[in-house]
């Protein structure tokens, strides 16, 4: 059996995320290269999930930090490259290799007015 109760406050959401060392070094990596322009790359990636499970990492840090973020995987050498620049900024490199990166929103949006009616 339960009860209800009327009260006079809500409690604050208390979320703690598990944070991997996985994960400290990514953030941390994008902080350098956003700041620096560093670029990184992890190594032994296998195409497929991991692959997906580690690039949706790295966007999703990347989208919580507001930083845009250029990522490359070569399947040959199974290694995943990113850079990260703060949202807004491009530099010369990024026009110069077409890597200019934009948000999925932009790019939804983008897509949508470009498709024609049949």
């Amino acid at each position: 059996m339960f009860s209800i109760s009327k009260v006079d406050h809500f409690p604050e959401i208390t979320r703690q995320g598990r944070v991997s060392e996985e994960l400290q070094q990514i953030v941390e990596a994008l902080h350098n290269s956003a700041d620096k322009g560093e670029r990184f790359c992890i190594d032994n990636i296998e195409s497929g999930n991991a692959y997906n499970s580690m690039q949706q990492r790295i966007r999703a840090q990347a989208k919580k930090h507001n930083y845009k973020v250029t990522i490359r995987f070569d399947k040959d050498e199974n290694k995943l490259y990113f850079k990260a620049s703060k949202a807004g900024s491009v530099t010369s490199e990024d026009t110069t290799n077409d890597e200019v990166g934009v948000s999925a929103s932009e790019v939804k949006a983008s897509t949508k007015r470009t498709v024609k009616a049949s």
